[in-house]
């Protein structure tokens, strides 16, 4: 089977290589993210293949990948040894210098990869709209429920990357553009206030939600439908509808809406929809999603790896993901790394011997090359010669709803969450009773999301939203004013 979705994939790669030759040289939306109607939308197969076109996109190392996960957020909040070379993107990002031709390099290109992204989600649902096309199983809603869910989550991603920090007094503030037109013109792409952006993300993913209600993880648990081969009661009778914890599922939708609300400072709902999250169940009672437990990672368990699967709303998936990371974080000299003593003390390892995440060499191992070179490498993602890797790279995981819970819910009820939080990772819950106000609260989520989102581009995004003006990990790092407002490219602000 996983052969058969890697020859899959690569089919559609092609195609969407082989249609890309004479890109513009701005939003290359032509004729890469412009699909030929004649070939693509004129069948079912071929709005399936349009639609997975964009998950493609998004494991491809210039987003999820690399860039929008392990990379550049993850060197905004500090996470990897800076490099000396001061010519260096590291360098660069790690010092705010966003001017540095390096810096605004990559900035542009995150920025051009996120929009080609939404418009070819845009072109999948401008051809839903006038599509003659009969569709089997379901699928037209799921297609459409999919792409309106991820063009929501996508904007929802840029708002928190490029947008103001969240708060009093920013309704008006100029943030991002929301594209939701189906235009080859970058022209078109023009800067909207925050409370409109706001706006549309919620009309997307209330949409999304409402046409995904008949979404196959709502009747199959997530073990069955990434077993297709066997057959079970309500087994859809379509294969394009399984594996759907790599597909924006009805599930990712209610955990994007959590992680939107979170944002805006709307704790209701951010706690409403995280318990939706939580407390989610399979036909047979038990939980739609797990906390990963350090039986996780038995070695008799099949399939064991450090990504967390069993957590996972909503992951990209990219069969040839180990060639990017080869130089990140497999070579003995690694790009991406950090050393044996700021992870101890990142991970309280003095106090949490066994947390599940910094045990017996699992997700770090420091070997020592020929030129007594010591690296620390970084295992989520490779995976070692005991745990395999499945080249998924979460987005959405239910570890982030319980964080969520903890820090928006009453503090009466947040020890609670935290709790079972913790104790699933295996660390001491004394702590718990520690939380007794918001600022303990908060002091604790900055310690907890660096441990549990190490490598997941994260941690910038809970430092932007609580506007930290200093970092106390791995160095003591204050943060300039303006660090938190990456800058538009000049290539769009020319349409502004």
């Amino acid at each position: 089977m996983r052969n058969m979705i890697k020859k899959k994939y690569a089919c559609i790669l092609l195609l969407l290589l082989a249609i890309g030759s004479g890109c513009s040289d701005w939003l290359d939306v032509r004729p890469r993210n412009e699909m030929k109607e004649d070939d693509m939308y004129t069948n079912e197969e071929g709005f399936k293949s349009a639609l997975t076109g964009a998950y493609i996109q998004l494991a491809a190392k210039e987003l999820y990948g690399r860039d929008a996960s392990m990379y550049l957020p993850e060197m905004l909040a500090q996470h990897w040894t800076i490099s000396t070379d001061k010519t260096s993107l590291i360098y660069n990002i790690c010092a705010f210098d966003y001017t540095h031709e390096k810096s605004e390099e990559a900035i542009e290109k995150l920025w051009k990869k996120y929009y080609q992204c939404v418009v070819h989600l845009n072109n999948v649902l401008g051809n839903l709209e006038t599509t003659g096309v009969t569709f089997t199983n379901g699928n037209e809603a799921l297609i459409k429920g999919e792409a309106l869910g991820l063009r929501g989550f996508l904007h929802l991603e840029l708002l928190r990357l490029f947008g103001p920090i969240p708060g009093d007094g920013v309704s008006s503030v100029p943030a991002i553009p929301y594209q939701e037109e189906m235009t080859k013109d970058p022209g078109k792409l023009r800067t909207i206030t925050y409370k409109e952006v706001c706006e549309k993300i919620i009309r997307d993913l209330d949409a999304a939600e409402k046409l995904l209600e008949k979404d196959p993880i709502l009747v199959g648990s997530n073990t069955q439908l990434n077993q297709p081969a066997y057959d079970w009661e309500g087994k859809p009778q379509d294969e394009w509808q399984f594996y759907r914890q790599v597909r924006f599922n009805y599930y990712a939708v209610k955990g994007a809406k959590a992680r939107y609300y979170h944002w805006i400072g709307d704790k209701e709902n951010a706690v409403k929809f995280a318990k939706e999250v939580i407390d989610a169940k399979n036909e047979d009672g038990t939980s739609k999603f797990t906390l990963a437990t350090e039986s996780t990672y038995s070695l008799s368990t099949v399939g064991t790896n450090l990504v967390m699967k069993c957590e996972h709303l909503f992951g990209v998936h990219n069969p040839q993901h180990q060639t990017i990371l080869q130089p990140l974080f497999k070579d003995d000299d690694a790009s991406l790394r950090q050393t044996v003593a700021y992870i101890n003390t990142a991970y309280e390892s003095t106090i949490h011997p066994d947390d599940i995440r910094n045990k017996a060499n699992r997700y770090w191992e420091e070997r020592t090359y020929q030129n007594s070179n010591k690296v620390n490498h970084f295992r989520k993602y490779t995976g070692s010669d005991t745990y395999e890797s499945l080249n998924i790279v979460p987005v959405l995981r239910l570890a982030e709803m319980y964080l969520i819970l903890v820090e928006d819910s009453p503090l009466s009820e947040a020890s609670g969450y935290f709790k079972t939080y913790r104790i699933a990772r295996n660390l001491d819950i004394s702590i718990d009773n520690s939380l007794v106000t918001e600022q303990d609260v908060l002091n604790r989520m900055e310690k907890e999301y660096r441990k549990e989102f190490f490598g997941e581009g994260q941690m910038w995004a809970f430092y932007k939203k609580h506007n930290f003006t200093r970092f106390t990990w791995p160095k003591n790092k204050t943060i300039p004013e303006g660090a938190y407002l990456l800058p538009i490219p000049k290539s769009q602000s020319v349409f502004d």
